[in-house]
């Protein structure tokens, strides 16, 4: 298929990331960068401030994603080297696992993906079974993780760290630039930049609107969720990360 000017609608956090930029300066491309989730520190309680300041006692904290670790750091005021010791860290996904390792806090266990079926293999029943788990994240990746871990019988303590918005500073005119532009793919990362988009754009009939669009997810939970508004997603990326759906997208168009 020959493409002419190729419009991409990108809703994630950045359109920055390294990640993307060989998409993104590619001639046959426009690229709009129309964020549709920002992430805000959450308000903690004096107990859990407590829980987060004694993680040390625990035996698994799991880091869900890279703004679980920074918003956990920017609780936890003790010698990381404790963690080292006794905690074990998971860390889903690579980019977490950097920031991890960039704060001088060791990695014990990483999911071959991000799936929740990865983790649930790594996360075993013998593993977990009257273990201690600390899960800091965001109140939209509590409810799966939480309820698979304790079903293994893991005592476990989810406290959100953090929220994913809706962004309050989005303009009008960008919002009419955006429904006047003729977009050929949308790329959403998460079920968040999804719904956030319907909202944002007030779609009543999801269906209609995304008619003959292409769709990237960027991993299978975000895919899941698209497709439950009897939506076809068209590249989803085997690895799920920013560098792997940048490649699927070029390939698709034959980019590259």
């Amino acid at each position: 298929m020959i493409w002419d000017k190729i419009n991409i609608l990108y809703t994630g956090l950045s359109g920055n990331d390294s990640a993307l930029q060989s998409l993104v300066n590619l001639k046959k491309v426009n690229f709009i960068h129309f964020p549709t989730i920002e992430i805000e520190e959450a308000k903690l309680s004096r107990e859990e401030r407590e829980k987060i300041a004694g993680a040390d006692n625990y035996d698994f904290i799991i880091f869900t994603s890279s703004n679980a670790v920074k918003y956990f750091l920017q609780n936890y005021k003790n010698n990381f080297a404790k963690l080292n010791c006794k905690t074990k860290i998971v860390a889903i996904g690579k980019k977490t696992a950097t920031v991890l390792i960039e704060n001088s806090i060791d990695v014990d266990l990483i999911p071959s993906n991000s799936s929740s079926e990865s983790l649930n293999e790594l996360l075993t029943e013998k593993l977990m079974s009257a273990k201690s788990v600390l899960i800091p994240g965001s109140r939209l990746s509590k409810a799966e993780l939480f309820n698979a871990l304790e079903m293994k019988g893991a005592m476990v303590d989810f406290i959100v760290v953090y929220e994913n918005e809706i962004p309050k500073n989005n303009s009008k005119n960008e919002i009419e630039n955006i429904l006047k532009t003729n977009f050929n793919l949308f790329v959403f990362t998460s079920p968040s930049t999804f719904f956030n988009f319907v909202s944002i754009f007030n779609i009543d009939n999801v269906e209609s609107f995304f008619t003959n669009k292409v769709i990237a997810a960027i991993g299978p939970v975000t895919k899941e969720a698209i497709e439950k508004e009897n939506l076809s997603v068209n590249i989803m990326p085997s690895e799920y990360n920013l560098n792997s759906l940048t490649t699927e997208i070029k390939n698709y168009y034959k980019l590259n």
